[in-house]
């Protein structure tokens, strides 16, 4: 006789939840437990259980279902999404005594869209409030576990004291086992979009692969401790920076730190943009439990009144927070707008002659150019909340969103229009700036962007940028490349206006010193004994990581009047550059064509010579007019 299937009670209570107690049992036992509903508020000692979905299970045909007791004493079948949960619970029940555990596949009716909705408000506080999370990472059907755990543990050691990270040792030791740490930080638990939250608390947490545990507190440290060694991971191809950065993101951090860009509920959607949902819904959706949501805090955007609704599309949803946004807190528009990244050849385009742009116009399930599309990531944001760029000046934004008859809302801005983009590179990626003059490498990409781009042959300091400014062509260059290396400051805690710019001269320079070679003939000596000046540094403050980290999914231009622009992926020739009131950094635009006037919202950029307010004291001197740009 077949088992009657488990029909959940429904939850009448806005602030009930159901923990499951899974009964004591040996492994090859099958799964047994009951469902309780408490409240949120009063639900006492319990554990909440982490892990991947779709991740690696038993391959010994073992049902995946658990007998739940029902109401009147007998059992009914439940039927689990996958053997990733039926492993996990098998591999965590005790063997002698019950456990008490939150599992979303048990504890949340998923055929129920209504109670899908009204439990992801809650959590974050489960996580928050539950005594432990049991972490399942896999399977160990490799035989990996044990010696990735212990490699940890050497690192810690390595680590532990002092400057130890600096030595010989602990650099060896890391090249001789990259592949056990590949093997740890490829795990794709660690890209799973709703750990952001549940391990993200300060709740004490335990890593368990197989029949191996270690403590998530050890590892996460022993992460970021690796920060520094970009060039190292970048060279092994190990994301470390990936744990690092789920270490207690929904706990407020330290304000002095660039931490503090947390703070910021777009910044925070932005920066996980790499995690893996299975509903893209969810990446507004696993962040409404978040600090930043309900903080009047500088940073951030305020108060963030959304709840989680399955009934809308993932577009829908998009454009409703975006929309939201900008009407109840409009000094968040800039952190919005740049945070729009669109993948190569998805924006209509003049240099196909608009082919795609009727059925662009057309397309019921595209996004307005100025909403990010949260799904898609071409790195990070020049515009983060502290970055202390102010192309802007002193102006404040002026934004008004016009509802069509279309259904897609139209983005007005003002600023000011500068120039035109009339040279583009090819796409940067972020091994560019890693790669010196060599045999298979005979011209580096800085030589040839200095040469195609900018027009100059040899690297010196004569060169003038522009015919009124006071920067030379090659400092310019090299900020361009680098987003000032603002981040530099930032992640430093150092105030950027504090720092001199021949700070910022003396890393470009030691870089083209080393990267080109001193007997290429190409840098002048002047340069070159900037270059030998400067003082020795780390990987970690090295003009290539910034550069790297600015310029990766980007492109280098040139406008008509000769500023440099480091722009988005998408920027072409014919795009406007310009200024817009309340943005923190220049934005590139596209005309449409015909009458209207109205443009694509392609991206941010950083371009020299206008990141310190100089088109805003243009607008005062009345050589540059305001303009309205209506954005598609």
């Amino acid at each position: 006789m077949a088992q009657e299937k488990y029909q959940y009670r429904p939850l009448k209570d806005k602030t009930a939840i159901r923990l499951l107690t899974l009964d004591r049992g040996e492994f090859n036992n099958p799964l047994r437990g009951e469902l309780s509903i408490v409240s949120i508020e009063s639900a006492g000692n319990f554990e909440a259980l982490s892990y991947v979905w779709a991740g690696s299970g038993l391959q010994d045909g073992t049902a995946n279902e658990i007998l739940l007791r029902n109401n009147n004493h007998g059992e009914s079948l439940l039927i689990l999404r996958g053997s990733s949960i039926t492993a996990a619970l098998r591999y965590l029940r005790l063997p002698d005594r019950s456990r008490r555990i939150w599992a979303d596949q048990c504890c949340i009716n998923q055929e129920d869209l209504a109670e899908r909705s009204q439990q992801v408000q809650f959590m974050d506080r489960i996580y928050r409030d539950a005594s432990h999370v049991l972490v399942w990472l896999g399977m160990d059907t490799d035989n990996q576990a044990e010696s990735c755990f212990e490699l940890v543990k050497k690192l810690d050691c390595l680590l532990g004291g002092g400057r130890a990270e600096d030595s010989d040792e602990l650099e060896t030791y890391i090249r001789e086992n990259h592949k056990d740490l590949h093997a740890l930080t490829d795990h794709a638990w660690f890209r799973r979009g709703w750990i952001v939250q549940e391990i993200g608390t300060t709740t004490p947490a335990t890593m368990h692969w197989g029949n191996s545990q270690i403590e998530w507190e050890m590892l996460a440290t022993i992460c970021n401790r690796l920060k520094g060694y970009h060039r190292l991971r970048n060279a092994l191809g190990i994301s470390t920076s990936d744990i690092s950065f789920l270490y207690r993101r929904f706990i407020p951090p330290d304000e002095n730190t660039h931490h503090a860009n947390r703070y910021n509920f777009i910044y925070e959607l932005q920066r996980s943009r790499h995690l893996q949902f299975t509903d893209d819904r969810d990446r507004v959706f696993a962040f409404l439990g978040h600090f930043s949501t309900d903080l009047m805090h500088p940073l951030s955007c305020g108060r963030i009144s959304i709840t989680a609704d399955y009934t809308k599309n993932v577009e829908q949803t998009y454009i409703d927070l975006a929309i939201k946004v900008l009407k109840e807190n409009p000094t968040a528009a800039y952190i919005l707008i740049a945070s729009v990244q669109h993948p190569l050849s998805t924006l209509p385009s003049s240099t196909t002659k608009w082919e795609t742009l009727p059925d662009w116009l057309k397309d019921k399930h595209r996004l307005p150019s100025w909403v990010p599309d949260w799904k898609r990531s071409n790195g990070i944001i020049l515009a983060e909340p502290i970055c202390p760029h102010h192309a802007h000046g002193n102006s404040l934004p002026h934004i008004t969103t016009l509802e069509t008859n279309n259904s897609f809302p139209i983005l007005q801005l003002h600023g000011i229009e500068i120039d035109t983009i009339e040279a583009c590179s090819q796409l940067l990626r972020e091994d560019d700036f890693y790669r010196k003059k060599s045999s298979d490498h005979k011209i580096t990409i800085v030589e040839q962007l200095w040469h195609d781009l900018c027009l100059k042959r040899e690297f010196n300091l004569d060169d003038k940028y522009l015919p009124n400014d006071d920067d030379t062509a090659f400092y310019a260059f090299m900020q361009t490349l680098s987003n000032g290396c603002v981040q530099a400051a930032g992640h430093n805690s150092v105030p950027y206006q504090e720092v001199p710019d021949q700070v910022w001269l003396e890393k470009a320079a030691r870089y083209i010193l080393s990267t080109i070679g001193k007997d290429s003939g190409k840098i002048s000596t002047d340069l070159q004994e900037v270059a030998m000046s400067a003082e020795d540094e780390s990987d970690s403050d090295e003009w290539s990581r910034w550069a790297t980290s600015a310029s990766d999914s980007r492109i280098f231009g040139r406008t008509k009047n000769g500023y440099y622009v480091l722009g988005p992926a998408t920027m072409e020739k014919g795009d406007v550059v310009c200024v817009l009131f309340g943005v923190k950094v220049p934005f590139c635009l596209r005309p449409l064509p015909g009458g209207e006037r109205r443009y694509l919202l392609v991206g941010e950029c950083y371009v020299h010579g206008l990141m310190k307010g100089e088109a805003m004291d243009g607008l005062v001197g009345k050589s540059v007019q305001e303009r309205v740009f209506e954005v598609v």
